[in-house]
């Protein structure tokens, strides 16, 4: 079935940007807690280190760089793969719960939808599937897919454009970091910023009606 989107218009149909963790739900509540404890038993045997100082090191490094991959690529030539693929085991997802108000609000959506993650596509997979909206998002552009250089570094918007043919003037991106959606305004985006620490249940599907047709959200 052809996307309900596509048919004659006398524009370009937007495109809608979507981060995944704390932006389509709680990654507070259901994800980041333990992927926290992976990332720090993970830094915990490689390092030698104590909890504490593990948990250090990882603040550090995501603030420094945007990511803990980034610095730990950087100081220490850790294997990303290997890194990526134990803090994204497939029990991170299991308490994410269905959205049915989110469900609803993509649907309402006229232009094509992405996950632009700095996560792994499994782990999105997983997520989307708990949240019951996978049908509504045409790919998902993970940090490989950036060749490990994720938001907020430009090389990852620009891998994204090219890689979905898209210019950044049609984008609408939906994150909870500042900082990524900097990166976006500054190739053109538009952006909406998605509160992590004021977040609710169906937060973006309380989002206005107007901003079905034109999302013109806060930058």
């Amino acid at each position: 079935m052809l996307p309900r989107f596509l048919g004659l218009r006398r524009r370009p149909w937007p495109v809608y940007l979507f981060d995944l963790d704390n932006t389509l739900y709680d990654a507070n509540v259901h994800c980041f807690p333990q992927m926290h404890r992976y990332m720090h038993a993970y830094l915990q045997e490689k390092f030698g280190l104590e909890r504490a100082a593990a948990e250090a090191l990882r603040q550090q490094y995501w603030r420094r760089y945007g990511t803990t991959l980034a610095g730990l690529m950087r100081h220490h030539d850790t294997d990303p793969h290997e890194f990526l693929q134990a803090i994204h085991p497939p029990a991170l997802a299991a308490t994410v719960p269905a959205d049915l108000h989110l469900d609803r609000w993509l649907a309402s959506l006229d232009g094509p939808a992405y996950i632009f993650t700095n996560s792994v596509t499994a782990h999105a997979e997983r997520v989307l599937a708990r949240l019951q909206v996978t049908r509504h998002f045409l790919g998902i552009f993970d940090l490989s897919a950036a060749a490990l250089r994720g938001k907020p570094d430009v090389h990852a918007y620009r891998s994204l454009l090219r890689r979905y043919r898209v210019a950044a003037l049609r984008c609408h991106f939906f994150d909870d970091s500042r900082a990524n959606l900097r990166t976006a305004r500054l190739l053109g985006m538009r952006t909406t910023w998605i509160h992590p620490r004021r977040r609710q249940p169906g937060q973006l599907a309380k989002l206005p009606p107007a901003c079905r047709k034109s999302l013109g959200g806060a930058r």
